[in-house]
Formats: structure tokens, C-alpha cells, sequence
């Protein structure tokens, strides 16, 4: 009797420590959550204070990798990048690091949103496994349903291949065939 009391009083503890985790979650700010989910989906959070901090930390990362550039596809990251002295290239092999944007950041899933206007057109499989996503604060969303919102609003045709990123670390048990993503997202406040 007294190991079915114990059996279901740590499932009891188990349950209490979930429903304290997810109370916990509702009262943080989409930007908490984000970053809360990112993280334990094995994404690498980065929060410059400034431009120079972006430039320094965006080149430890480039030594930290043991890459001489990041790959970029999206014209406008170059042009900036290269204003930055960080070393770009304009094209990519799968052995690269992708260095580009996103269209928003799920707060409920930790998980990156993407279209054809970040990929020009790749999906995300054809495109190199380690990423570095920059993106802006205000494109924190709650949830997917208000991401695509946002899309629809912004662009007259909404862009192709939208597609969402959110397993960041190799699973441990991959029976489902994920993709996962090698992930650094630098969120810079706007």
C-alpha cells in the first residue's frame, strides 16, 4: 500500500511542478516567453547593448565557430555587415553559417518564422545547418496565428515558403525525422 501512496504522491508533485511552470509562464511578457522557450528548445540567445557590442559579439562568434565569414543571401545583411567590418560572403555551402533575418519570433514556441524573402526561395533543409538569426524586438509575436496576421499585413502577395524553425539542439530521440537547427539569434531592442 505504501508504494502506491508513494508512486502517486511524486506523480501528484510532478503534476504540482507543471501546473507551477505553466502559472509561472502566464505571467511573463511574450519577450520572457520567447526567450524562456527559445532557450530550452537549445536555441543561443544573444542581447547586444549597442552596435559595438553587436559587432564584438558577432565576431567572437565567427572565431568561437572557427569560420572566417558568415554566408548571407539577403542583400541588405550584407551591406550592413560589411559597414560592421564583419567578414560575409554572398552565397553559401551547407557547411556554412547562414547569417540572416526572420519574419517573426514565436512566443509561445521559442521558434523562428521564415519566409521565401529570408531563404530566396531554399527551404530551410537545402540551407546550411548552423544559423544566426537577427532579429528585432518588436518581432516578438504570441503565437503563429498573429505571425501570419503580420505577414498578410505587410506584404501585398504574401511571400512563399513560410516556414517555422524551433528544435535547436539534436533530439535526443529523433524517431520523427526533425530537422533540427544550430540557432544564434541576436534580438536587437528597437
Amino acid at each position: 500500500m505504501d508504494f502506491f501512496k508513494k508512486f502517486f504522491s511524486s506523480k501528484s508533485k510532478s503534476y504540482d511542478k507543471i501546473q507551477d511552470e505553466e502559472n509561472d509562464q502566464q505571467k511573463m511578457t511574450d519577450d520572457e516567453r520567447f526567450v524562456y522557450h527559445f532557450v530550452k528548445n537549445g536555441g543561443k540567445f544573444f542581447y547586444p547593448d549597442d552596435m559595438e557590442d553587436f559587432k564584438n559579439q558577432l565576431n567572437a562568434l565567427l572565431k568561437q565557430l572557427q569560420k572566417e565569414h558568415f554566408s548571407v543571401i539577403e542583400r541588405g545583411y550584407l551591406h550592413f555587415l560589411e559597414k560592421l567590418n564583419v567578414p560575409v560572403k554572398f552565397s553559401f555551402q551547407k557547411d556554412d553559417v547562414l547569417l540572416g533575418g526572420c519574419e517573426s519570433l514565436i512566443a509561445s514556441e521559442g521558434a523562428v518564422m521564415t519566409t521565401a524573402k529570408q531563404s530566396s526561395e531554399y527551404r530551410n533543409i537545402e540551407l546550411p545547418q548552423k544559423r544566426v538569426i537577427i532579429a528585432l524586438s518588436n518581432q516578438i509575436t504570441s503565437n503563429k496565428s498573429e505571425a501570419l496576421n503580420i505577414i498578410n499585413k505587410k506584404y501585398e502577395k504574401p511571400p512563399a515558403n513560410i516556414q517555422t524553425m524551433s528544435i535547436f539542439a539534436p533530439p535526443e530521440n529523433n524517431l520523427s525525422g526533425n530537422k533540427w537547427y544550430e540557432v544564434y539569434l541576436f534580438l536587437i531592442e528597437n
